[in-house]
């Protein structure tokens, strides 16, 4: 912000016509301050661009970088509350808006907040903004949440809001602030996402994405305009002057990224002082006993000819598929629930016959060779800290009775713990040291830098969740090499998962950005991770076809993961060179 825009004053423009009006000349659009910012300006007598709520925050919790500082009051101060946070994957933009929401509460000039999301980050914003910043939101998936007119602080799925239950009421208010994650997924007109942000009102906008282009310089253009309508002119205009033959050459570069330095704020990891560990991937498979051999085969029996008759029941099905490579104990569990729920429940003595094969079972394999990794961190981490996730309460409950029974120090975490409770439960294993057996619930908002070691018992079929279990431990701010070992019994679901798609994409070394530009990039079907894997072990009518549908899946996954990179490479291209600092005047 400089002195002389001390006027509070927007101003409506069309785009430019001509070219060389369009890009020859400033921006015609004045920025709209904040009141509050400019009256303790005055009462200073000097220009206030200090973040003056940094005293506030909690160290402990939240490292600040040099780099992170410096984007949070650019996107304040020189950007007047509307920039496009585009630092590469693993910088710390969530950070970077977590300082520049604390700023604006410091402030008083958040009264209402609006974060969209993809839905599975949902909840990890919300503890990271509690957690580092002391920020409290509602999310549209907590019990508590009333709909959109009825809280000030929000967290949402960006496809909740945009849904015909709760479109007019996201529509019907002026927010304060607006911040959007992963903010290519608005990158086409066309869509109802685009529709929903070109539409909403608000005076503060900040947009997160490490590819502000996915497959052409449009979507920069959409992106970027939705921020500042008529910084590039019209879309037309923009793309004769900027993209040559079809987007094959990119013309007046310089000139784009002049433009570009006006809203956007993008750091790279060549460029700062930010030393990532090195993380080691040790998965390990077993051959399952014969009993757990005829368990399998016996509940995926059931679930493909249960699925052929009534697909209704898909998510307890598939279920029961991840439950049977877990463990026993999860198994047992939900079958019996089903079994006391409905005494005419249609293939009863099918289940009856897989709890009898249950009950068979004397010893878990996987259990057992848990002890030897667990056993391997207590003679060579301090403390033997291991942290074991696994999907599901009952396999939680299984595991830790079998480690105390060995004499180890553990400790549970799961989403039934109060808020409290959880502090004082990574307390203990901060200080006690042992294994942590954790439910997922663990895997979003949490930072366990002090733990280098992790077990995935079972496997989530989403990589997304994959990568928010192992980024716990994996982050800025551990200082020594990262192991995380994968277990898995032979010719199962879970290693064909494993095996043949994780792998394939090396996705232990992808980060949750890169990720998602893949998943969104496979998913633009319509059609789930998670659903794509149940659909092709229930379809497949032997171990070859099933084998060969995998493959082909994987194939699918190398296409869009080498099209990431083909993004990522037109990213650097755009963006070589690009301005990070503040021009001179």
């Amino acid at each position: 912000m400089d002195d002389e825009d001390l006027v509070d004053v927007e101003i409506a423009h069309e785009a430019p016509d001509d070219i060389s009006d369009a890009y020859t000349s400033e921006a015609s659009e004045f920025p709209f301050h904040r009141l509050t910012v400019v009256a303790n300006r005055l009462s200073a007598g000097q220009p206030d661009t200090e973040l003056r709520s940094l005293s506030s925050v909690d160290e402990e919790q939240v490292k600040l970088l040099e780099h992170q500082v410096d984007a949070a009051h650019r996107a304040l101060f020189e950007m007047d509350g509307k920039a496009l946070l585009a630092d590469e994957v693993g910088l710390g933009k969530t950070i970077e808006v977590g300082m520049i929401l604390k700023e604006m509460h410091y402030r008083e000039t958040d009264d209402s907040v609006l974060i969209l999301t993809p839905a599975q980050l949902a909840k990890q914003w919300q503890g990271e903004l509690r957690e580092k910043f002391g920020l409290d939101f509602v999310c549209n998936y907590d019990g508590e949440f009333q709909g959109f007119d009825a809280h000030d602080r929000i967290i949402s799925s960006i496809d909740t809001a945009k849904s015909d239950r709760y479109r007019h009421s996201v529509l019907s208010r002026n927010w304060d602030v607006l911040v959007l994650d992963e903010a290519h997924y608005v990158k086409n007109e066309d869509t109802d996402r685009y529709e929903l942000i070109d539409k909403l009102t608000y005076d503060y906008a900040f947009f997160l994405t490490a590819t502000p282009i996915q497959n052409e310089l449009t979507d920069l253009y959409n992106i970027v305009s939705l921020l500042r309508p008529g910084l590039f002119g019209s879309r037309e205009t923009f793309h004769h002057y900027f993209v040559d033959n079809g987007q094959d050459t990119l013309v007046n570069r310089n000139e784009l990224q002049q433009r570009l330095h006006q809203v956007m704020i993008r750091n790279r990891r060549a460029e700062t002082d930010i030393d990532f560990t090195n993380r080691e991937i040790d998965t390990r498979t077993f051959q399952p006993s014969n009993s757990e051999r005829e368990l399998y085969e016996a509940v995926t029996d059931y679930v493909r000819e249960a699925y052929s008759e009534d697909r209704g029941q898909k998510l307890v099905l598939m279920m029961l598929q991840k439950e049977v490579v877990s463990s026993p104990a999860a198994l047992k569990k939900t079958i019996r629930k089903q079994l006391d729920a409905n005494n005419e429940l249609t293939h009863r003595s099918e289940l009856e016959t897989i709890l009898e094969k249950i009950d068979a079972i004397e010893t878990v394999t996987k259990q057992e060779r848990l002890f030897d990794i667990v056993e391997e961190a207590r003679e060579h981490v301090e403390m033997g800290r291991v942290i074991v996730f696994t999907q599901f309460r009952a396999t939680q409950q299984q595991v830790l009775e079998s480690l105390q029974e060995q004499g180890y120090t553990t400790h549970a975490f799961h989403g039934g713990h109060s808020s409290q409770e959880k502090e004082d439960i990574v307390d203990r294993f901060r200080e006690e040291g042992g294994v942590l057996v954790s439910t997922d619930a663990m895997s979003e908002g949490r930072n366990l830098q002090f733990c280098n070691i992790m077990v995935n018992y079972d496997l989530p079929w989403n990589p997304m969740k994959v990568e928010q279990r192992i980024g716990r431990i994996h982050r800025i701010g551990q200082k020594r090499e990262v192991f995380v070992f994968n277990m898995a019994l032979e010719d199962t679901i879970e290693e064909y998962v494993l095996e043949r798609l994780y792998h394939k994409i090396d996705l232990f070394q992808q980060t949750v950005g890169e990720l998602s530009t893949i998943l969104t990039r496979l998913e633009d079907s319509g059609k789930g991770f998670e659903d794509e894997i149940f659909e092709r072990l229930v379809n497949a009518d032997s171990d070859a076809n099933l084998e060969n549908d995998f493959e082909a899946m994987a194939v699918d996954l190398e296409e869009q993961q080498e099209l990431s990179e083909k993004v990522e490479n037109f990213n650097s291209a755009v963006f070589e060179n690009f301005d990070l600092g503040a021009t001179d005047d």
